[in-house]
This record gives structure tokens, sequence and C-alpha cells, in this order.
């Protein structure tokens, strides 16, 4: 059925007021033509006025329609005319038929609304094509749309399902935005086989130090990475890792002129994502501010947001700026000379 609270098109109001006229018609049918034939039961029913009306009534419609239907369908049955039988049965159908595109109507609407607001609460809640958390979504919609009843009842049991499958996938984590400064001129001039050579290791040394400090996922573009960790402690030691080992990387390692040098951002926060997202398909702010941490940072430094760093026994280590960036205070950490 279709519940009387889904919201309905213009169509398919005028679908139902259709359905509505056609079973008052055919209940007014029922009445003219079968009523009458128990006054037939009674002495001179043409001498009461009630019963004189039904009877006149019944012999107009038997006689507007009798053409009609001695055209189409034999009325003869049993050796007497059941025209008024056959018009009954067949207001009856047009009714159902009409009743039925109407609730087909409706479930018709009330799915495409439902696709509709799961996909903005996909877009709302960050759910990502094709991950587990996804295809979850889209098992129960299917399941909720081969039902009967599709309207803001089950919309709602839908969303709220799939909201305590989003909470499991739910994850404070940290992320570690690096990038190598002045990529572009450390390559002007110099063979492309050493720039290869050095830029292959500098990113091992990078995923070493990734490894040891629990990295949970990772992705590259050419010269950066955006880094994931359970701990922001993680990723921020991670990225201090990266530009204490430059020293030594720069001074045995490299091969080409141009010294390497990084900026790292850090920022943490509750993401949504399961083990098989790939981490450069995850859309979310708190990435997009580690990024932007990252733009913002000082040659060989740390910058993070300082609400982030505050609740950490590494905050000494890091110096407040003047630097908002995304609406954070920001705090950077930098290498000590004596360190």
């Amino acid at each position: 059925m279709v519940h009387g609270e889904a919201p309905k098109s213009f169509l398919v109001s005028f679908l139902f007021a259709v359905r509505r006229l056609l079973g008052i018609a055919t209940f007014s049918l029922i009445l003219v033509l079968l009523i009458p034939k128990v006054f037939l039961f009674f002495d001179n029913p043409k001498n009461a006025s009630f019963s004189a009306a039904l009877l006149e009534a019944r012999e107009i419609v038997l006689r507007k329609s009798a053409p009609f239907l001695h055209h189409y369908v034999p009325t003869n049955i049993a050796g007497a005319d059941r025209s008024d039988w056959i018009l009954i049965g067949l207001a009856m159908i047009v009714t159902f038929v009409a009743g039925s595109l109407a609730q087909r109507s409706q479930q018709s609407l009330n799915r495409r609304i439902l696709r509709k607001s799961a996909q903005a609460w996909r877009t709302k809640e960050g759910v990502k094509p094709g991950s587990a958390l996804d295809k979850e979504l889209e098992s129960t919609l299917r399941v909720a749309e081969a039902g009967n009843a599709v309207n803001r009842q089950e919309l709602l049991r839908v969303f709220a399902e799939t909201k305590k499958k989003l909470d499991s996938f739910g994850r404070e984590v940290a992320f570690l935005a690096i990038d190598v400064v002045g990529s572009a001129a450390m390559k002007a001039g110099e063979d492309p086989a050493s720039v290869q050579y050095d830029f292959a290791e500098y990113r091992k040394l990078v995923e070493r130090i990734f490894r040891a400090r629990g990295v949970l996922k990772s992705a590259w573009t050419p010269d950066g990475v955006m880094a994931c960790f359970t701990h922001v402690e993680d990723a921020c030691q991670a990225g201090k890792d990266v530009i204490k080992s430059l020293r030594a990387f720069n001074r045995d390692v490299k091969i080409s002129k141009a010294d390497f040098s990084v900026r790292c951002g850090v920022n943490a926060g509750l993401v949504y994502f399961d083990d098989s997202t790939q981490l450069e398909t995850i859309s979310d702010r708190v990435i997009d501010i580690a990024g932007h941490m990252q733009k913002h940072a000082e040659p060989n430094t740390v910058l993070i947001a300082r609400k982030v760093i505050e609740p950490l026994r590494q905050l000494e280590e890091f110096t407040h700026t003047n630097q908002i960036i995304d609406g954070y205070e920001a705090s950077m950490w930098r290498e000590r000379p004596d360190a």
C-alpha cells in the first residue's frame, strides 16, 4: 500500500482523484442497477416515488449504454440480457486499473525521492562510490524498493540502518602531508637519470619512516605524499623523522646538486573509510586542512592546528604562530640546531 503521508506529484494526485471519482461512480452504478431489482418483488413499485425514481434511472442507464455494449460485447448470458452486470463489471475493472496505476505512480515517485535523498545523504556523509558502506547502503535501498511500501518512514529506516554502519566506519585518525620544496627547480639542468634515482631513494626513505610509525594508508603524487596514521603523535613524529633524515640523505645518498627539503602539514579528526578504501579516493575536510597546513609551512617544518597539538606531550616542541589556516591557529615544529 501507499501511505497517506507519502509525497505526491500533480500526476499522482490527479490519478488518485480519478480513482476516487471512479469509485464513487461505480458505487452509484451498483445502486442504480441492482437496488431496483429488489423493488420488482413488491407490488406496483412504480407507484412509490423513491422506487419509481430508481427504476427510471436504471432504464435510462441501460438505454444509453445498450448500443455501446451490444456493439462491443455480447450481453445475453443463459438466455437473459445481463447488460447491468456487465456494466458493473466493466466499471469495477476500470476503477481497479485506475487505482493500480495511481499506486504504481506513487511508488515510482517514492522510489525516485528515496534515491535522490540517498544520494544527497551519501554526499553529506562522505560515502564514496564503490566503498563497502556504499554497497551496504545500495543493498538496503534495494530491499526497501522491493517492498510494497516506500514512504518517509521507510526512508528514515534505511538511513538509520546505514548510519549505524557508517558509524562503524568512522575513525579518529591523523593525516600527514609532505611535499618537496621547489622540486621543479631541483630537476632543471640535472641529468634525468640522477633525478630519477634521487627521487626514488627519497621515496624509499619516506616509506621506511612511515612503516616504522605504523602508517595505515598513503597516496603519492609525483613529489608529494599524503599519509594516514592512527595517532596524531605518529603523524607528527613521521614528519619530524623525514626532516631529520634529510641531513644524512643530502650528504650521503642523493647525487644531484640541489638538496632536498620538505614542507609538512598535519591534521587529525573523524573520517569515514574502510580498509578497502584507497586514500586518494577519500574526500574530507580533515584531509584538506592537512594539505593546506603543508602548503603554508616553511621549508623543513611541520605545521599543525594548535587545537590538535594541545593535548599532546610534544606541545613544548611546537611554536605558536600568527597564521590562521582554515579558521585554525597554527603551531610549527622546526628542528633545533643542537638536536
